[in-house]
């Protein structure tokens, strides 16, 4: 039996920038699947794509067995319903209207709507309860009423997939769960195939038996709610510290952030040195200025995203000319920073022979009895011609300096309460 949606090997994005990455995966008819991940993840893309608003740079896309990319329009309208986050209209269309416009993937040009489709949007009316505001102007609805005629209009199309557009993100919590159980309620009695897209882990978990969660283009976790939310892929992929805990009655599971930093507990009067570049620090820069350490950065170019970042955040900044190897004033200018600092971080920088003496000012932290954490994996963003990074680093790690995987990682270990003793 074919797929409700495959995904062969697909790379799409805009313009010459791909941002899905042969990205591979089967939802069969009659699941209830939710595609989750962070910003920038490729969530929205990959939806685009299923609906055919941008072509795949690569790969191929099928619904029920048939090829997307050779699919008419009409045929796809039929096939597939969009429930957007929200939707406006110029017109002051009732919310009848709105509810028949689904019907015009059935209805010819010049043909009127038939006893059956008019049988079809007051079913599908009653179906998600606005049958009694039906007269009323879709532009006075509410958030969760205007969802709920959303959804009324996608029935009326009798499509055998849905997708869900992060179609709850404005809604109140009450709304929210009307809005899914609705949905839920579809796809059982229906069988009808769902695919949300959303950024709402627990909700995600309650109603959908399947989760994909992906990360930077490709899909790092699927499975069950159970199996996808783990305290550590979560951590790792959100680059923040999660709880997940789960209902005994029932196996259900939730998400929660752990306790924040408290101010006794911050890093307030600690000064901390980040060795960054290419954008691999914006997050541990913002992180680090939100907990109250001190900071410094650098050597980093000017125009560099980290740069822009440190500038923002009124930053300390060793800065050397754009697209320029780093040179001795910079590199002094930061070994004064280094000198100053009770620690300094190496992020997941690329090296090349233009800053790998970035590395020098670990070493000298080092030598100074101060804690230094570098970013696992330099071996694989050493770019030197005699593997200069991958040797330094080796040195730093023999020498003390502490290993981290993910900021979570990091920041555990940078907390004051877990210092360690300084190497000897």
């Amino acid at each position: 039996m074919s797929g409700a949606i495959e995904i062969d090997r697909v790379t799409a994005g805009y313009g010459e920038t791909p941002i899905i990455r042969d990205l591979s995966f089967v939802v069969q008819p009659g699941e209830i699947t939710a595609v989750i991940g962070p910003n920038g993840a490729g969530k929205t893309t990959l939806l685009r794509s299923i609906t055919g608003l941008i072509e795949p740079f690569r790969g191929a896309i099928r619904l029920f067995g048939e090829d997307l990319a050779r699919l008419p329009a009409g045929r796809r309208a039929r096939l597939v319903g969009v429930v957007p986050q929200t939707m406006e209209t110029p017109m002051a269309f009732t919310v009848a209207e709105i509810v028949m416009m689904g019907r015009t993937t059935v209805i010819s040009r010049w043909r009127q709507p038939s006893a059956e489709d008019r049988h079809m949007v007051e079913r599908a009316m009653v179906y998600t309860d606005v049958a009694d505001m039906k007269n009323r102007p879709f532009s006075d609805l509410s958030g969760g009423e205007k969802q709920r005629a959303i959804i009324a209009m996608v029935l009326a199309q009798e499509p055998k997939l849905i997708l869900m557009d992060e179609a709850t993100s404005h809604l109140d919590i009450n709304h929210r769960l009307e809005v899914m159980q609705i949905v839920e309620r579809l796809n059982r009695e229906q069988g009808t195939t769902v695919l949300i897209v959303s950024h709402d882990l627990n909700l995600s978990a309650e109603f959908c038996r399947r989760l994909l969660l992906l990360d930077h283009g490709a899909v790092v976790a699927d499975g069950s709610p159970a199996e996808v939310m783990t305290e550590d892929l979560l951590s790792r992929v959100y680059h923040c510290d999660v709880r997940v805990q789960r209902n005994p009655a029932n196996g259900s599971v939730s998400v929660v952030p752990a306790p924040r930093l408290t101010p006794g507990c911050s890093g307030r009067g600690i000064r901390v040195h980040v060795v960054a570049g290419g954008g691999c620090g914006e997050d541990i820069l913002r992180r680090l200025s939100l907990n109250e350490y001190a900071i410094s950065c650098g050597v980093l170019n000017q125009g560099d995203s980290d740069a822009d970042v440190a500038e923002a955040l009124g930053i300390e900044t060793a800065l050397e000319k754009p697209f320029s190897p780093i040179g001795h004033a910079a590199l002094e200018a930061a070994r004064q920073m280094v000198s100053r600092a009770d620690a300094v971080i190496v992020c997941g920088v690329p090296f090349g022979p233009g800053n790998v003496v970035n590395l020098d000012l670990a070493e000298q932290a080092l030598k100074a009895k101060k804690r230094v954490f570098v970013m696992e994996g330099i071996r694989d963003r050493d770019y030197t011609p005699n593997r200069d990074a991958a040797r330094k680093s080796a040195a730093l790690l023999a020498a003390g300096a502490t290993p981290w995987r993910t900021i979570t990682d990091l920041f555990a270990l940078l907390s004051p309460s877990a210092a360690a003793p300084v190497p000897p």
